[in-house]
Parts: structure tokens; C-alpha cells; sequence
């Protein structure tokens, strides 16, 4: 099972997951499956993770308690769509080797990982509501933008109480992120779901660091392109933030709300300049899972309980490798 532990799944989730598989991995051509989503390899790109902790002990927990430096792989990725010019979300996927301490049940010994995406909410609130999305959108022909609008999901009736606004807003902001958002290294990317730390809750946030959003920006017809000239001019670098959670009024299962307390910077992610497409094979070999992480980081809420069946059960189909390539590291 690609490395992982086996899970009992329920009835439930089973047919969840059927349904995924029907709508998001329908074989290609050749026979051969893709992810569920963020099947689109931008790069693949080695780099180095630094943890700077932060003052505050309520923050140094975990992979965030000591200063220290890990190899890193950093994927970047479309969520639906092989055109780039079609609005979709755009991800940034960090996994990390040689990380010490105990880590969740099924994840790989001494690896962590960071799955984020460029907006701070998902488009559903918890996963009662994923799972009726994904029950709406089974048995579309094809996935394109135009069927992944939901209709049946965003009106389930004519009543202005029941339209998923929510929805319909995540939606938006998808298309004005398309149009505005041309330069991934210039993009700040959000976990949107919870993180455990200590006693407490976090969330995720990279965002370009001040020398990187200085430069000019990027010129191609594409991401990969872009990415590419970005590289050509020098390292590129995000500053990596903790958001923990305050109280109430953060909460744990609603990935729709995003937390208004401060963010606080523990660590920096540097990536060198290299050859964008020499990686691009190796990150569709690669999965990405948010619970290959260390324990004391467990992902919260039901929505991150729904996707550790799901990408597990994503990448087995595929038969993606889980762990972290002995060849590959950033240099220092």
C-alpha cells in the first residue's frame, strides 16, 4: 500500500471514494491514472527548509521547536485543469526529510509534509458537505469548468436561504485569482484546515519573502515558464508562518471561515535555481499527503479526516510513491 498503513474504511467513505475515483481518475489514454486532484506538475524542485522558532513557547512545538534545516521537495500544481489559463486553484506541496520524532499512523519515518493552496478557505465547510458536493458532481461527463459550477450544489432550491453562497464566493475568488495571480513565486499559499500544536491549533501560511515579491515579475506563456524565468534570475524564498488558533471564534470544522488572529514567521523555504522540467516526471511519480507529518502536527477536523482516505486512496490507485527521493536534496 505504497508504504502505508492499512485503514478500515467504513461504508460510507467507501462509496466516497468511488465517487472521487469516477469523477477525478478516469484513466488516460495510455491506461494510466492521474491524481484525484492537483494532477498538474508545474515543478518539482528541490530545496531547503529552515525553521527559525518563534519567541512565544506556545509555538515551538513539533517541527517548529528547535532551529534546524531539512531537504525539501516543493511541488507546485493545478488543482483541476491542464490549461492554466482556465480558473483553478494553484498548490504548493513541501515535503521535508530527516525530520526526527513520532509521526502519524501510515506516514513515513522521518518525512513531513505541507499540502497549502493560494486561497485561505475551501469551497465547503466540513466534510457532510464535500461529501454532497462530490455526490452532486458524480456522473459529469468530463470535468470542466462549467461542470464544476454545481448547480444542483450551489441551488439545492429556489430559497435565498439555502443558496451556498459560500460556494458561489469560493468560485469567484477562483476566477480573480486566475486573472490576477500570473507569477506562482509571488502567490501566498494558506493550509485553509487546522494543524494540531501543543495544546492548541495552527494554520499554514507561505508567502513570498521581501526580496522575491522585489523582483520583477516573471515572463512565459505559462506557469512552468514563469517559474522558470523566476529561477533564472536567482533563488527564490517564502517565509513560512504559523497562524494559531485564539478561541471560539477560529474554528476547528469549518474550512470556509478563515482565521482572522495574527500570523507569526518560523521559518523560511529557499529555493535554488535549477532546471524547472528536469522535476516535472519525478513530482507525478511523488504523492503529497498531509498526514505524512509528525504526530505532534495531526490534521484536524472532519474535512482532513475525509482526505487522509482520500489521498491514500488516490495515490494506491496510481501506485505514486510516498517517500522522499535519496538522490534528491538542495544543497546546504
Amino acid at each position: 500500500m505504497s508504504g502505508e498503513a492499512t485503514a478500515t474504511i467504513d461504508a460510507a467513505t467507501a462509496e466516497i471514494l468511488e465517487r472521487l475515483r469516477r469523477t477525478f481518475q478516469r484513466p488516460r489514454s495510455d491506461g494510466s491514472l492521474p491524481r484525484q486532484v492537483h494532477d498538474k506538475t508545474h515543478a518539482c524542485l528541490t530545496a531547503t527548509f529552515r525553521v527559525e522558532p518563534a519567541a512565544e513557547p506556545a509555538l515551538r512545538h513539533g517541527l517548529f521547536a528547535e532551529a534546524a534545516r531539512y531537504p525539501a521537495l516543493v511541488r507546485f500544481s493545478n488543482s483541476l485543469f491542464q490549461d492554466d489559463r482556465w480558473p483553478d486553484t494553484r498548490g504548493l506541496a513541501i515535503k521535508l526529510k530527516g525530520v526526527a520524532g513520532s509521526v502519524c499512523d501510515g506516514a513515513p519515518a522521518g518525512q513531513h509534509e505541507i499540502l497549502l493552496a493560494d486561497k485561505p478557505v475551501q469551497p465547503f465547510r466540513d466534510a457532510a458537505e464535500a461529501t454532497e458536493l462530490f455526490r452532486v458532481l458524480d456522473g459529469i461527463p468530463s470535468v470542466t469548468v462549467l461542470n464544476m459550477l454545481g448547480a444542483r450544489y450551489a441551488f439545492p432550491a429556489l430559497d435565498p436561504r439555502r443558496i451556498r453562497w459560500h460556494y458561489l464566493a469560493t468560485l469567484l475568488a477562483t476566477g480573480w485569482h486566475t486573472a490576477a495571480d500570473r507569477d506562482l513565486a509571488r502567490v501566498t499559499y494558506y493550509s485553509a484546515t487546522p494543524y494540531r500544536l501543543g495544546d492548541g491549533a495552527t494554520k499554514y501560511l507561505c508567502r513570498p519573502d521581501a526580496q522575491t515579491k522585489r523582483r520583477p515579475r516573471a515572463r512565459g506563456c505559462d506557469f512552468r515558464s514563469r517559474l522558470q524565468s523566476a529561477l533564472d534570475r536567482g533563488p527564490l524564498g517564502f517565509d513560512f508562518l504559523l497562524q494559531p488558533r485564539r478561541g471560539e471564534e477560529d474554528p476547528i470544522d469549518d474550512a470556509s471561515r478563515a482565521w482572522r488572529g495574527p500570523a507569526v514567521r518560523v521559518g523560511h523555504l529557499e529555493i535554488p535555481p535549477q532546471d524547472v522540467m528536469a522535476g516535472v516526471a519525478l513530482g507525478d511519480r511523488l504523492s503529497f499527503n498531509s498526514w505524512h507529518c509528525l504526530a505532534a502536527h495531526e490534521p484536524l477536523g472532519s474535512v482532513n479526516t475525509l482526505r487522509r482516505a482520500a489521498y491514500r486512496a488516490s495515490a494506491e490507485n496510481r501506485g505514486a510513491c510516498p517517500f522522499f527521493p535519496r538522490d534528491r536534496a538542495a544543497p546546504g
